[in-house]
């Protein structure tokens, strides 16, 4: 591989990031050493450092001090302290709040969707599973709660989804704490899942459509914020 010297330390992370992909590098697999990826690139130890400590805040790399660079899982987690940051620093917190409502709420419609011509009896049963957990208030109703959307995600075929709606989920409960919005029962919260199930359950597409939508219209109701703005174009 014919290896051009990156001009900046951004364009340096790019490029080992690039080595990793060209290379097929699996998570776990060392990284070329520092006095390699020098002579490869033509610059400094402290150019190679500065972008290896970039790339690993990205989960990109994992420094292993002692030991040497390693190719790192990459997972969305990395991302959580930017978009936690970005919700609470941009505008009103409600606002940024419902922006990840309404994301989550087009991720899961069409992955609800395509659950439901499934009507998988694997999948009802974990997601009531996790719906009987949400009656017991705790700590555990909140885990199941999430566990609940990301049982849907991976029964539809999409790991990426999952990840995002994790991390949407996780950022939206931080940022939740810090406002005063309506409380729900643990029973109306499990009555609101169970909707969906009985939806999926249907083999009706359209109406475990229907469902996420009133799933997430009583999740918008205890924020605050207005309806929600439909991707789909108005028919008839």
């Amino acid at each position: 591989m014919a290896v051009t010297r990156p001009k900046r330390s951004d364009e340096l992370a790019n490029a080992i990031a690039d080595l990793i992909i060209e290379r097929n590098l699996e998570p776990g697999a060392p990284l070329p050493a520092e006095n390699v990826l020098m002579a490869d690139f033509q610059v400094s130890r402290n150019s190679v450092r500065e972008s290896l400590k970039a790339l690993q805040a990205l989960g990109i790399v994992e420094i292993r001090h002692g030991y040497g660079t390693f190719v790192g899982s990459a997972s969305s987690a990395a991302l959580h302290p930017w978009l936690l940051f970005r919700t609470r620093l941009s505008g009103s917190s409600t606002e940024r709040l419902s922006e990840l409502l309404e994301i989550r709420e087009i991720l899961e419609t069409e992955l609800t969707r395509r659950v439901a011509r499934t009507n998988s009896d694997e999948l009802r049963q974990k997601l009531s599973g996790c719906v009987e957990r949400m009656r017991v208030e705790g700590q555990d109703a909140a885990t199941a709660d999430r566990e609940f959307h990301e049982h849907i995600c991976d029964a539809a075929g999409v790991p990426l989804a999952r990840e995002l709606v994790g991390l949407f989920w996780d950022v939206y409960r931080a940022v939740e704490t810090d406002l005063e919005t309506l409380t729900t029962s643990p029973d109306e919260t499990a009555a609101r899942h169970q909707r969906v199930i009985d939806a999926i359950g249907s083999g009706d597409a359209d109406q475990a459509e229907q469902a996420v939508h009133t799933h997430f219209g009583e999740v918008r109701d205890r924020l605050g914020t207005g309806p929600y703005r439909s991707p789909r174009p108005p028919t008839g």
